[in-house]
């Protein structure tokens, strides 16, 4: 930062209130780089530009920042809540943040409708919907909703459940996977009480849950309704059976804790959660963080605690970790507010019994051994690939090792709606925003060699050829026929790279000289670094041409309506955002779009009715 732009900025935050807030310092882009708050957004930002010892965050603001802006909030609480949605939303470098945050899934009930449904989702949305999550493994996710839905089998579907709108059942009600409410198998009443159980049992509350079954196989016995009660003694006994699985037990039978740990190196952090509920550590979840620069503890935990919880909708009786953090009586209300406590108790506390502080030493245990598993594995991972690669040298005779590989594949259905894909490895990793995406032009019907010889002729020259590095090998999915063509390509462009195909049936190795294929041993780590470029090219052409398909086939299906034209279909996807929307809408809520009268809502809504397995 030059001596003018910081006296310029100096000047403009004199003027700065004197009040809570948030603020963001912004580079000589005009990117966001940090985001804060503050109780007082002059003496806070003021802060960063006093002279002595410095840490390393106040260093590089300083030397990166050429703006700052900010927010005035009505209270600290709500200048923490909006801090953490812009820094989501910008992810600035040097502020601290989840790895990968955007993987995560969440357990998503749709609350807000009149039929509940319970789904695994990756983006978390802003509504009156209940979320359970961040969860860090989608597998075990999986595993333990499968187990939920054997005793309390909410629906599961993709689409909201209107009254009326199916008249008969899925394979899952056939099962007893489902209780059915879209064909009225159960009333809406009974169907909610299953919901507020399956609720209860992903709130950790398993006992409580297991004490209200009883009563009501009780109740069921007394009425000499037997097949009910042996329904409820199942579920009882399935409910047992995973609290059998949790080993770990408090004094306390009514404990309610997230217990933190914490384990930290310079670049990197690792933030471990035990789940303790009614008494039992029921889960664990850790976190990896990267640190843009040497944090401390307190530091660290603040941003995790601030992140997670923000995330979350259930917020525990007590959050326990072995230190205080900064913020801590802002964050106490905001958690409070979030638990919608109104008396004076603290959420966030410290360790206070023996027991409690050897379960926070056993959540921090944990967190260090989480995050040597996770730095071996990598290292084990990386320790392959550069074998596969040094493999992959030896066996295709390359001049070096092919550290970046690029792979390519055709997707077409009957030679309608054809495009390529590419997609590039770089050291034996998928490097997405390198992928490209291609509609082909040029060819009529089914052709995949002219369709690869287009792709490849556009990829090696024009634009992306000035942009994109050469590849060091070239991998097609397919035999002789289809590296034939892109050789072609290439002769007549004279450019010359490595090229190799591969074919799914028994993985062999095709090559453009006299050379005879090859077959490796499916042990080969050579071979899988191939069969990983191979699938990630098919899957993403086989993504992308669905997508073309399912745009042609929505546009299609709404101008098959009568008396729709284009401009009430615009204005009908610019109301509801998409297709899906559409067709779950009400007459009542297609009415509502200008254009649309009550008989031409009416008509939209029963030709989806009506065309309900043709577009699910």
């Amino acid at each position: 930062m030059t001596t003018e732009d910081k006296d310029n900025l100096l000047l403009r935050i004199k003027s700065f209130p004197d009040k809570p807030g948030i603020y963001s310092f912004k580079d000589d882009k005009g990117k966001v780089i940090y985001i804060g708050k503050a109780k007082s957004l002059k003496k806070r930002i003021t802060s960063y530009f006093v002279e002595g010892a410095l840490d390393k965050k106040t260093l590089s603001m300083k030397r990166l920042a050429r703006d700052v802006e900010f927010i005035v909030t009505n209270t600290e609480t709500d200048a923490l809540i909006l801090e953490n949605s812009l820094i989501k939303l910008h992810k600035p470098k040097l502020n601290v943040r989840l790895k990968d945050d955007k993987t995560y899934p969440y357990l998503k009930i749709t609350s807000s409708e009149k039929y509940p449904r319970v789904e695994i989702i990756r983006n978390r949305e802003d509504n009156d919907d209940l979320y359970f999550g961040p969860y860090t493994d989608v597998k075990t996710l999986r595993i333990a909703l499968k187990k939920a839905l054997t005793i309390f089998p909410i629906a599961r579907c993709k689409k909201p459940i209107i009254d009326g709108k199916v008249d008969r059942s899925c394979l899952f009600f056939q099962l007893d996977r489902c209780l059915a409410p879209c064909v009225d198998k159960i009333d809406q009443k009974n169907y909610l009480k299953a919901v507020k159980q399956f609720i209860k049992l992903f709130e950790g509350k398993q006992r409580e849950l297991t004490k209200e079954l009883r009563e009501e196989m009780q109740e069921a016995s007394k009425q000499l309704n037997y097949e009910k009660a042996a329904l409820l003694r199942d579920k009882v006994l399935a409910l047992e059976k995973l609290v059998q699985k949790q080993t770990i037990i408090s004094k306390d039978v009514n404990a309610e804790y997230d217990l933190i740990g914490l384990y930290q190196t310079q670049k990197m952090s690792l933030a471990q959660i035990l789940a303790m509920r009614q008494g039992r550590i029921t889960e664990q979840k850790h976190f990896v963080m990267d640190l843009p620069y040497d944090l401390n503890e307190d530091e660290i935990l603040t941003s995790f605690i601030k992140q997670y919880y923000s995330k979350t909708d259930f917020i525990p009786k007590r959050i326990l970790t072995k230190i205080e953090i900064d913020d801590e009586i802002t964050i106490n209300s905001w958690l409070k507010e979030k638990r919608k406590l109104e008396s004076n108790e603290l959420v966030l506390v410290r360790p206070k019994t023996s027991e409690q502080k050897a379960f926070i030493e056993l959540a921090y245990s944990n967190a260090k051994t989480n995050y040597h598993t996770i730095i071996k594995v990598q290292k084990l991972r990386e320790e392959k690939i550069s074998e596969g690669l040094q493999e992959l040298k030896d066996v295709l005779d390359l001049k070096e090792e092919p550290k970046r590989i690029e792979g390519y594949d055709v997707s077409t259905l009957l030679g309608t709606d054809t495009v390529g894909s590419c997609v590039v490895f770089e050291n034996g990793l998928p490097r997405k925003k390198d992928y490209r995406k291609f509609i082909i032009k040029t060819v009529e019907g089914q052709d995949d060699y002219a369709s690869m010889r287009e792709m490849i002729k556009r990829r090696f020259t024009g634009s992306l050829a000035k942009k994109d590095p050469n590849p060091d090998l070239i991998l097609i999915d397919g035999g002789p026929g289809q590296i034939s063509s892109v050789l072609s390509v290439f002769i007549e462009i004279n450019k010359n790279i490595p090229i190799i195909g591969l074919s799914k049936e028994f993985e062999e190795i095709h090559f453009t000289d006299d050379r005879n294929s090859i077959i490796l041993d499916e042990k080969s780590e050579a071979l899988k670094v191939l069969q990983r470029v191979r699938d990630e090219a098919h899957r993403f052409a086989v993504s992308f041409h669905r997508q073309r398909r399912t745009k042609k086939m929505i546009k299609s299906s709404l101008e098959e309506i009568p008396n729709l034209g284009e401009k009430r279909i615009k204005m009908l996807l610019g109301h509801f955002g998409s297709i899906e929307n559409i067709k779950n809408a009400s007459v009542d809520e297609l009415e509502k779009v200008k254009g649309i009268s009550q008989k031409l809502a009416s008509e939209i809504f029963e030709y989806y009715s009506k065309n309900e397995l043709t577009f699910s």
